[in-house]
């Protein structure tokens, strides 16, 4: 059975982290070490991490973000198996065991598995949209396709063979909050095979602004670091010579996206390469919006195919009432 390491970044996560902590020390195949480095916290996260003794491997450094904090962490594990997992979140009680045997069932190179973006509140899961990725990635494309199309998955969700995360390299320091984004492309990129687990989840905690994805930023911040992750993408695309050009063109419009963005920011473009949309790309911005309103009205929600997107199955039902939540929609609250 090969050694699993799970690394998790805490920045002032003192009222969040014990439950995460107790969450993954309570797996059906605990972990064989659990790291967690703290970045900087001027709460009680310190104290509140090491109340759990030896069962948590704590290490600590200046604040210098998330993606420093994972790449310290990855350096200190000694895992065959990596799990990256976040302060604030939740998961399945089985889903280090049932990844790490679809790993070894299937030889591919990562795991990852549906979750659910929700507010936990008083036993309730208050989720504002449906479960995504309930199944796999659509065969019509390659993961890389779909990528390059705006999908993404949290890290939270997949489980990486550490000889993986080595070849592609670590992650790059000077992004935030894209560095989970960019990282992923080159892990696709390499030709990574990943295999869907639909028996585990994640439950990805929704909350205020300590969490950056959702306003722990300046949009400033977040436009800028968007555009530069946009153009790092775009330049290493330009060196792959058997990229479709289908593909290409696809995250042209993202790269013409994140311009647009920095200008209706009253920001200026800088980052070399980002392309200027001329009227042909805004017309095609445009013709790619109205498609895909009209494919989300036919499903019935915001996400794209990709995603896979779904309601909760008793059976995930049943996985959250495990961790202590009822899972619930803001008109089922009302």
């Amino acid at each position: 059975m090969p050694r699993l390491s799970v690394i998790i970044p805490n920045y002032n996560r003192e009222s969040l982290i014990g439950e995460t902590l107790t969450n993954i020390l309570s797996q059906t195949r605990p972990p064989d070490e659990l790291i967690v480095v703290d970045d900087g916290s001027t709460d009680g996260s310190v104290d509140a991490i090491a109340a759990f003794g030896p069962a948590v491997t704590l290490l600590r450094q200046a604040n210098a973000g998330p993606a420093t904090a994972r790449n310290r962490g990855f350096a200190a594990s000694s895992g065959e198996v990596i799990q990256f997992f976040d302060s604030d979140d939740l998961c399945s009680l089985n889903k280090l065991e049932a990844q790490l045997a679809a790993l070894d069932r299937s030889g591919a190179d990562f795991a990852y598995s549906p979750w659910l973006q929700a507010r936990l509140e008083q036993g309730l899961a208050i989720h504002p949209g449906p479960v995504l990725q309930q199944r796999e990635l659509p065969p019509a494309r390659t993961p890389l396709a779909w990528f390059l199309r705006g999908w993404v998955i949290v890290f939270q969700c997949c489980l990486f063979r550490r000889a993986l995360l080595e070849s592609v390299g670590p992650y790059r320091e000077d992004l935030m909050p894209s560095e989970d984004s960019e990282l992923l492309f080159r892990i696709l990129a390499a030709g990574a095979r990943p295999v869907h687990v639909p028996e585990a989840m994640v439950l990805y905690r929704l909350h205020g602004g300590g969490q950056i994805s959702l306003g722990g930023m300046p949009a400033e911040r977040r436009a800028r670091d968007w555009a530069r992750f946009a153009a790092i993408v775009g330049h290493a695309l330009d060196t792959m010579a058997d990229l479709p050009a289908a593909d290409r063109r696809a995250w042209r419009r993202i790269e013409w996206g994140a311009a647009q963005g920095l200008r209706q920011l009253g920001l200026t473009v800088d980052e070399p390469g980002l392309p200027r949309p001329g009227a042909a790309d805004r017309a095609a911005l445009a013709g790619a919006g109205v498609i895909e309103r009209i494919d989300r009205r036919w499903r019935g929600h915001g996400w794209p195919t990709a995603y896979q997107a779904d309601p909760p199955t008793a059976y995930q039902r049943e996985a959250l009432a495990t961790l202590g939540y009822s899972p619930s929609t803001d008109d089922q609250r009302s």
